[in-house]
């Protein structure tokens, strides 16, 4: 009767064994494909129809200094710089029409603001003029998705 009662308790484990070696092999995945990623500078993948935009300010808007910036995003998520999950990524401004290498991660600079701790909002400091401004989706890794996630280019006038 005691050998009964633990094969029937080793048979319930199974499935739970299993499960765990599901997840195991799940996480070495991820991994690999992380690495793999990180190493050959490889996009993730964008879903069809995400959008990037602009919710404030609107095209041809006149505005004071410091500007209030927010963000709109659809059909993806918003993550952390960092934080590698499928769908997801994070907001980069660019202002006055940077060059960009959208095969590379963006790098940070006067006229490409990071947002990589998920913010969907900002106050951006401008100089009294016209500006351009333009929205991109990073990865975990702050590369623009394949095919690029980017708003229409606006144009706003500081006063």
């Amino acid at each position: 009767m005691k050998r009964l009662v633990i094969i029937a308790a080793a048979a319930l484990a199974l499935p739970a064994h299993a499960d765990t070696w599901k997840s195991l092999k799940d996480a070495a995945k991820q991994q690999a494909a992380q690495k793999a990623e990180e190493q050959l500078n490889l996009p993730q993948a964008a879903p069809q129809g995400a959008k990037v935009y602009f919710i404030e300010p609107k095209n041809g808007a006149e505005v004071t200094s410091p500007v209030r910036v927010v963000f709109g995003l659809s059909g993806m998520g918003v993550a952390p710089a960092g934080v590698n999950q499928p769908n997801t990524g994070h907001h980069h401004i660019l202002i006055d029409d940077p060059a960009v290498d959208f095969t590379q991660p963006l790098p940070a600079t006067d006229q490409i603001k990071h947002f990589g701790g998920g913010q969907t909002e900002t106050l951006l400091e401008l100089k009294p003029g016209k500006h351009t401004l333009q929205l991109v989706l990073g990865d975990w890794k702050h590369q623009p998705h394949n095919p690029p996630v980017m708003s229409e280019k606006i144009t706003i006038t500081v006063k």
